[in-house]
């Protein structure tokens, strides 16, 4: 499974197939039949290894332990945590937006897993389930949106060579185009390559846990 995911940080999930993995892991590609059953399961698969690392990584930074429950968190440290956990894990694995940012996410155990600890941590809010699992595609789907601006910079770099702040400084004085003032200001700035992506996320999160705060505390 390793060489899976491998395969995919490398080349793109588009680049994933039994052959191509067959090859690089140097064993005939029916063997592979054995352990899954196509590229589905695989795909599958490869969303429970890379679950595990980032948000059990992210239990074990948050005190929460090799179980990773968590205990003494409150409901938002616990919310916060997962989608930084989420976050973390586009970063490293920009093929896994692909797999996990669709209306049929492949439903293994690890992201059954992380729905759980959402409606745990807002379970003792009075949070129904139905509300529980609204507020998860909240703050999943912000975080998801955001490792869209994350995904497309690492495969633009990937395909072409040049970096964010490469491309945007090959633009030239383009502000100087733009007949608005905000714009020359914020031009006068860093440029927008050389933003960081994580200072906008957490700007972001912040008010989504706000607004969930409304509805959790009222």
């Amino acid at each position: 499974m390793r060489a899976a995911v491998e395969l995919a940080d490398d080349e793109g999930l588009g680049a994933l197939s039994m052959r191509a993995l067959a090859a690089r892991a140097g064993v005939a590609t029916m063997s592979l039949y054995r352990h899954v059953s196509g590229r589905a399961d695989l795909i599958s698969a490869m969303v429970d290894v890379v679950l595990v690392e980032a948000h059990g990584l992210a239990r074990d930074r948050a005190g929460g332990g090799a179980g990773g429950s968590g205990e003494g968190l409150g409901w938002r440290e616990a919310l916060e945590r997962e989608a930084r956990a989420e976050w973390s894990l586009y970063r490293e694995h920009p093929w896994a937006l692909g797999a996990l940012g669709t209306s049929r996410p492949p439903l293994g155990p690890q992201l059954i897993a992380v729905v759980d600890r959402y409606l745990a941590a807002l379970a003792g809010r009075g949070v129904d389930p139905a509300t529980g699992l609204s507020v998860f595609l909240l703050v999943s789907g912000y975080v998801q949106g955001m490792a869209l601006l994350l995904v497309s910079e690492s495969e633009q770099a990937r395909d072409t060579g040049v970096s964010g702040p490469q491309w945007w400084g090959a633009r030239g004085k383009w502000a100087e185009a733009v007949d608005y003032p905000w714009v020359r200001e914020l031009a006068a700035g860093a440029a927008p390559g050389e933003r960081d992506l994580n200072e906008w996320f957490d700007f972001g999160l912040a008010r989504v846990l706000d607004g969930i705060a409304l509805q959790v505390e009222s």
